[in-house]
């Protein structure tokens, strides 16, 4: 039988002959590993590191430093137990952990500040992680160097739902990265739900993976951030939450949150709170408002602390496929022929997560629908067109018709993608064949150039000893011709000549 991850730590004291830290003992019986650093001495961490490395079983892991959250990037001197080489052991034994485990659901670190090797460390263990849902790097991530360092690994992680970088001291272009990774994931997430759309099926967009809360509170991003940010959420129905507290938002920055809740009705929590700039009282109030809208919207709502987890549904029993169109004239003949009674009211409809997103979606494509609805006058009413038009369906044989249509449009689109991406990885082999070329080029010419510079070097050095002979050569001919001189009589003319 397998040890559990209790047994693994007591197992370690006893083998070091180190007393039982009962604060760690007491989570680890969940499982989970909850870590106070400055309660920590320095002999307790081998056991620690130990029952961490290579564990499959533990379901959250905490480490936090006993420093207020409002403090969290202010520099502070580094715990004595907790040393560097101490922190390298436990983040490399977080990193396995992370690589083995199918079990871990939740990482928080905060206000331990992180170098660049425990980053590596980090994200070497989050990139093959396919379970963690919430990651929490609260004042850990000090600067953009170091935001950079983490968030290229945070972009490709699908199954993390709620991200928190609070205090990390991040600024307006750490939002043009967040603002990416939004980009990103609602892509993903718009081609996952499209898959789920064939064959008339209802996509499940509650199982949707990416994001669905972030948390940024106590950075200065201001209202640059906050334009980026919400651009960057036009086309995204999956975001619930925004918490940016202390985050130097004015009334610009609501101003912009307001326009995006009037257009986003997916978004149930945004937290503006301790922003002392923003002075409009009314904006709070009508920010507040389509907040309360969505809520009533939702089919998931969110807390404000942190996010609920939704059961999944159980599987229906799998029943034979039918037409739309057909589902929906038999619905509605079936309420032509039973009689409705007076004093019976009408329940309000409750909106689906489903329809939310479809109506929203449909605003912007209905055009590409309207050849289909042809008991439909479109010329008078184009600007009153309505998203529930779309489900009073035409005659059966035509529904049927116009189905078989969609399907041919939709495999013709699949092979002009095809045809495309063809086309593109050949233009791209032949880029690639080009740059080898013209790097093999360079090359030639930096080896000639070097070899070009040595053989001026060696003329150089030859060149010199030569001129040097030549000099002596001509002096000592010279003192020659003055011997000469001076035994033909001449010597008052070499004294003139010495002077």
């Amino acid at each position: 039988m397998k040890a559990s991850v209790l047994d693994r730590y007591k197992t370690a004291c006893a083998t070091m002959g180190i007393a039982q830290n009962s604060f760690i003992c007491k989570g680890l019986e969940k499982p989970i590993l909850h870590v106070r650093v400055g309660k920590i001495q320095p002999e307790e961490w081998t056991p620690i590191i130990k029952c961490l490395e290579n564990n499959s079983s533990i379901t959250e892991v905490i480490i936090e430093a006993t420093v207020p959250t409002h403090c969290a990037y202010v520099k502070r001197s580094t715990t004595p137990s907790f040393t560097l080489t101490v922190k390298n052991q436990f983040m490399k034994s977080l990193s396995s952990c992370l690589v083995c485990s199918s079990a871990i659901h939740r990482l928080s670190i905060i206000s331990v500040p992180l170098k660049k090797t425990q980053l590596e460390h980090l994200s070497r263990g989050l990139s093959r992680n396919q379970s963690l849902e919430f990651l929490c790097l609260k004042g850990s991530v000090i600067g953009q160097k170091a935001f950079n360092e983490i968030f290229a690994t945070v972009r490709t992680s699908l199954n993390i739902t709620h991200l928190d970088f609070s205090y990390c001291k991040l600024s307006d272009e750490s939002c043009s990265h967040i603002g990416a990774l939004l980009r990103s994931q609602t892509l993903e997430r718009h081609t996952q739900t499209w898959k789920h759309t064939l064959r008339y099926n209802n996509p499940d967009a509650a199982n949707v993976t990416g994001l669905k809360r972030i948390t940024l509170n106590g950075n200065p991003i201001g209202d640059e951030g906050c334009e980026v940010i919400t651009d960057a959420m036009q086309d995204d129905y999956w975001i619930r939450a925004l918490d940016l507290q202390q985050c130097d938002i004015t009334d610009e920055g609501a101003k912009l949150f307001l326009i995006l809740l009037e257009d986003n009705a997916c978004i149930s929590v945004l937290d503006l709170r301790m922003n002392p700039q923003i002075k409009d009282g009314k904006l709070l109030e009508k920010i507040n408002d389509c907040l309360g809208r969505n809520k009533q919207n939702d089919a998931e709502c969110f807390a404000v602390g942190e996010l609920q987890e939704t059961k999944k549904a159980p599987k229906p029993k799998k029943t034979p496929r039918r037409s739309i169109s057909n589902i929906n004239l038999r619905n509605s003949l079936n309420e032509a022929r039973t009689p409705k009674k007076a004093n019976e009211s009408k329940a309000p409809k409750k909106v689906t997560q489903y329809e939310n997103y479809y109506n929203s979606m449909l605003k912007n494509s209905v055009v590409k629908n309207i050849e289909h609805l042809n008991d439909i006058s479109l010329h008078n009413d184009k600007d009153k067109f309505s998203p529930i038009l779309i489900h009073q369906t035409p005659p059966v044989k035509q529904a049927v018709a116009s189905k078989q249509q969609e399907e041919k449009q939709i495999f013709a689109m699949l092979d002009e993608l095809k045809n495309d991406l063809e086309i593109y990885k050949k233009e791209l082999y032949l880029e690639k064949e080009k740059t080898k070329v013209l790097q093999s080029q360079v090359n030639a010419l930096e080896r000639e150039n070097l070899f070009l510079k040595n053989q001026q070097q060696i003329d150089k050095s030859e060149l010199e000893p030569e001129l040097l002979d030549t000099i002596e050569t001509s002096f000592s001919q010279f003192h020659n011709f003055l011997d000469m001189l001076k035994q033909a009589g001449y010597g008052d003319l070499c004294q003139l000549v010495n002077k």
